[in-house]
């Protein structure tokens, strides 16, 4: 059985959640990675891994470091919505209209000079709006960024299964780690 530790997250935000997983905790070290730094200083890199998303001169390091690790903490709970109204403040997106035959849109969209950094905070705001973003979620385990496509909302774990390419089951091994807990007692 496959497991849902990468299933992707609707449209735009799935490159959002791609991008907070620049940060990683691997199964087999559990020693921290992140990628980030090396894939903005190289431009080659960036493109492979963003392809549609090009990096502009306001782009540093810095802030897309900030930026992510601000989001990886609201998944858990900590500062949101103040520190996403932080960023809205920074990096203030446009409002744009959408008329189709079928529907008017409300779609946001980053202001010009704002680079990756402004996209990511408009596919955002429309995520809010559209209650995608809630469904983004941190593992408590690896902390790997997933999109939770149950009808409850209340996964908690990448994946319950070692169907993830190192064969993790966070899921299972908290399951197992508690039942040993109580065993112990």
């Amino acid at each position: 059985m496959k497991g849902t530790y990468n299933v992707p997250a609707p449209g735009t935000l799935e490159t959002v959640r791609h991008l907070m997983n620049t940060w990683l905790l691997p199964t087999a070290t559990r020693v921290p990675v992140d990628k980030l730094p090396a894939l903005v200083r190289d431009q080659e890199a960036w493109t492979r891994d963003f392809p549609d998303l090009p990096l502009g001169a306001g782009d540093t390091v810095e802030l897309l470091v900030e930026l992510r690790d601000d989001l990886r903490r609201m998944l858990g709970g900590s500062g949101w919505p103040a520190t996403f109204n932080r960023w809205l403040e920074r990096l203030p997106p446009m409002v744009e209209m959408v008329a189709s035959a079928d529907a008017t849109l409300v779609r946001h969209t980053p202001a010009p000079s704002s680079g990756v950094a402004g996209w990511i905070v408009a596919v955002i705001v429309d995520a809010v709006a559209d209650e995608t973003w809630f469904r983004l979620k941190r593992c408590p385990d690896c902390q790997w960024v997933f999109y939770d496509r149950t009808r409850s909302r209340t996964k908690v774990w990448c994946d319950m299964l070692a169907g993830d390419a190192g064969g993790r089951s966070c899921g299972t091994i908290a399951k197992v780690r508690r039942y040993r807990e109580r065993q112990a007692l």
